[in-house]
């Protein structure tokens, strides 16, 4: 939320701000009190067999009322309860316009991925500073990391599930064309793939085709080559950072691996593999309590860019 600010415009702005999250709160509660009062109207005057489409009759209204699907009332009912219910401090700051429903929805959605109360306790006691100074994106980032941390073992085993369910798929359209869905691969070995194609692509010069062009072609050119009777196609060696804590690569605990951009995790028992058979380039960063880097070394054959430099400067040669 913007703050107290010179410029009036701007502190007007953040007022607003405040009062559209508060509306939320209402329309949010409002939809929680009529649902509560209408399930128990249900529960003594319908039948039991004919109390889910009731019920259902009375999501279908509560949709139309607030220009919403049945499918989105549904997740926003399901958002509002756990914010209520499980994350009283998420609920108050709602309440108060400290922090959205935008944020609320995060929250909610996070709190369902955590399996012991403690979690989710300690979520709905941490969350709401971060939550009310930092953007949508950066929450969403925040609460995975968070997830990561305090249950690793819970996110290992969710891991191992979804990628049991990897799949490709192919779609065909009526004009002759057609999209190629790879679901629920690995994190890291998608990572790996958008670099290499990147490398690729803007390595063809005096290309007339735009780079997302060239990625899809270079991607079918890839797979109109395979042939289990030859080696797998070798591929530039592309950096992809990920923050490790020790603890996990000395076998301590279970803490997953989060990239440097945040966006994904490593699994602690696939990191220990990856780093034993994988042969990686480790970098090391001392940093303070506020994740400033205080410095940094590495363990490989070869010297940094700048490094070297600084070699060639002090020695004359590198």
């Amino acid at each position: 939320m913007i703050g107290e600010t010179s410029d009036q415009r701007l502190t007007f702005m953040g007022e607003l701000q405040v009062e559209r999250a508060r509306t939320e709160h209402r329309i949010w509660a409002e939809m929680l009190q009529f649902l509560d009062t209408e399930r128990a109207r249900i529960e003594r005057e319908v039948e039991p067999q004919q109390q889910d489409l009731a019920l259902a009759a009375v999501r279908s209204a509560m949709a139309q009322a607030n220009g919403w699907s049945e499918h989105q009332v549904s997740n926003r009912i399901h958002e509002a309860e756990t914010a209520r219910d499980d994350l009283p401090n998420v609920w108050k700051a709602f309440s108060t316009g400290e922090i959205d429903a935008a944020r609320v929805s995060v929250l909610a959605n996070g709190a369902w991925k955590l399996t012991k109360e403690r979690s989710i306790a300690r979520l709905d006691a941490r969350s709401v500073a971060y939550a009310a100074t930092h953007t949508v994106g950066e929450l969403r980032q925040w609460v995975k990391r968070f997830i990561a941390r305090h249950e690793p073992v819970e996110v290992e085993k969710r891991y191992e599930d979804i990628v049991a369910e990897r799949s490709v798929t192919i779609h065909h359209d009526d004009d002759g064309t057609g999209s190629l869905y790879a679901e629920n691969l690995p994190s890291y070995v998608l990572a790996g793939i958008d670099q290499r194609l990147d490398h690729a692509a803007k390595s063809l010069s005096e290309d007339n085709r735009t780079i997302a062009q060239r990625r899809a072609d270079l991607l079918v050119d890839a797979l109109d080559h395979i042939d289990l009777d030859n080696e797998p196609a070798r591929t530039p060696n592309m950096a992809i950072g990920v923050m490790v804590p020790a603890s996990t690569l000395a076998g301590i605990d279970d803490q997953p691996a989060i990239s440097a951009d945040r966006d994904w995790i490593i699994p602690a028992n696939v990191l220990r593999t990856l780093a034993e058979s994988g042969n990686p380039f480790w970098y090391r960063l001392t940093t303070d309590d506020s994740e400033n880097i205080l410095a940094t070394r590495y363990d490989g054959r070869y010297p940094s860019h700048h490094l070297r430099n600084a070699i060639r400067f002090r020695d004359g040669t590198c």
